[in-house]
């Protein structure tokens, strides 16, 4: 792998990301409970789907800010126009 390490604000992002994406498991459970007890007419069940979906979407943006980035290249003092 490469030598780019993350800074403490793409830490605290990463955290985050698991964090949501350990949040998502039992609200998927909660979902399929809701699902197989109460049936899709009920309306904690589309509830419970959105935020299993939310908390999924969180996770994966929150993983995307926490990657490194390359460093910027070295700028030379010209400017263009």
């Amino acid at each position: 792998m490469n030598n780019l390490k993350r800074h403490i604000g793409q830490k605290v992002a990463l955290v985050a990301a698991v964090f949501c994406a350990v949040l998502a498991l039992p609200v998927f459970g909660i979902f399929f409970w809701l699902w197989r007890e109460r049936g899709l007419t009920d309306t904690w069940t589309p509830s419970a789907l959105t935020t299993v979906i939310f908390l999924g979407f969180c996770a994966i943006v929150l993983y995307v800010v926490s990657r490194p980035q390359p460093p910027l290249p070295a700028s030379n003092g010209a400017v263009d126009g």
